[in-house]
């Protein structure tokens, strides 16, 4: 459908009319959660281990084992030929030789290993909001697998429908975060991620009889990383193929420009067959350049008029806020007319660490989506618990 001409506006995440009422009554509920009430107790929420519940999230990613560093100088970037706001890969053996100096030689107090991976971030962050979610994704036979799977127990995740695939030639994923002063970098290899495989997919399927695949008919999001693109374009095009029709609708997340980039071809498959593309302005920008298109404003534009399906795209601007384009009218209705939202995010005084509040936000609206929120609204419940985020180590909430 040829989409009605565009629809600009400037917006604050704060709603101004009286359903301001029922809007601080959610994010008043949603922060009780976060705080770790009981909902068990007072039969608002309550867990569920079992197994046979299709989720209405099911995430693909790359685990990987953390580590933060806080380097007192540039010394070890400059041995390493490394830099800082950098998201890059390195080879096994020295990102090993990495982590082991940056965490020893500086007496670093950060130093306890913590869950990673975009995607898993992402599902650690649902489910502490009380959308249970499940993860696919595949680790080493090694002892890192050991302390990835330790960790999961710890944070609650063995209540999670997650299916890891154990690699025994590969090695679990690490990443290292190198902090010095007001600036980071970001380094990983992601060794057994790499390898997960569509038969092991299709193995789970058959073996448990596709039981996360909810019926069409009712929501479900898939979530793609960008960062499982590389190695794994055949599993990730199952998904589209086998699983993305009726109301199962896909999640995308850009990740980072160097991903897009080198994976534009695929990424471009996934964005075209996506319902979310969800993405911060380094990672448009870089989708927009390899697209062809004069601003990020043509992009969305061509993109949105050449879909038959409705889409929502967010882009985060740091402290700048966070657009929204989108043609999505309600759950049922076709392509409506394009707007361009502009939300401010909350100022965050205290920053600790801002990996993984990207990760926060895209968990955080779709579970106010999921739960039938209107679009500002989850704009604003993202960006608070995102803010949220920043304050901690990692993609954790208080």
């Amino acid at each position: 459908m040829q989409a009605k001409a565009a629809r600009f506006t400037n917006k604050l995440p704060l709603p101004s009319s009286s359903s301001n009422i029922l809007s601080m009554d959610y994010l008043q509920s949603l922060y009780a959660r976060i705080m770790g009430i009981n909902f068990q107790e007072i039969g608002t929420f309550a867990f569920s281990s079992n197994d046979s519940i299709p989720r209405k999230v099911v995430a693909f990613g790359n685990v990987l084992l953390d580590q933060t560093a806080h380097l007192p100088d540039t010394q070890l970037l400059e041995r390493y030929k490394l830099s800082l706001n950098t998201r890059a890969e390195l080879d096994v053996e020295t990102l090993a030789k990495v982590t082991t100096e940056a965490i020893s030689d500086n007496n670093n107090q950060q130093q306890d290993p913590h869950l990673g991976g975009s995607a898993l971030n992402t599902v650690r962050i649902l489910k502490r909001l009380g959308t249970e979610p499940m993860f696919f994704g595949a680790v080493g036979d090694d002892k890192h697998s050991v302390i990835v799977e330790d960790l999961l127990r710890k944070d609650g995740m063995d209540n999670v429908n997650y299916r890891l695939q154990k690699v025994a030639d590969t090695p679990t994923g690490r990443c290292i975060c190198l902090v010095h002063k007001d600036s980071l970098a970001l380094y990983a290899n992601i060794g057994a991620s790499a390898k997960f495989s569509e038969n092991f997919l299709r193995k789970i399927e058959q073996d448990e009889k596709a039981f996360f695949l909810r019926n069409a008919g009712n929501k479900q999001i898939f979530y793609i990383e960008g960062f499982f693109v590389p190695h794994r374009e055949e599993v990730v095009t199952y998904v589209v193929r086998n699983y993305i029709r009726g109301r199962r609708r896909l999640a995308v997340n850009l990740s980072a420009p160097y991903i897009v980039q080198a994976n534009y071809e695929h990424m471009l498959y996934l964005v075209k067959n996506a319902f979310f593309v969800i993405g911060n302005k380094d990672e448009f920008e870089t989708f927009r350049e390899c697209w062809g298109a004069q601003s990020i404003d043509d992009l969305a534009q061509e993109l949105l008029k050449q879909s038959q399906t409705p889409k929502i795209l967010l882009m985060t601007k740091g402290a700048k806020g966070v657009t929204l384009i989108t043609n999505y009218q309600d759950e049922f209705s076709p392509p409506g007319e394009i707007s361009f939202e502009n939300y401010n995010v909350p100022r965050v005084e205290n920053i600790v660490d801002t990996t993984g509040c990207g990760d926060a936000f895209a968990a955080a609206f779709l579970h106010a989506w999921l739960e039938k929120r209107p679009l500002g609204e989850c704009v604003r419940v993202a960006g608070d618990v995102a803010a949220k985020v920043a304050t901690q180590v990692g993609c954790n909430l208080p």
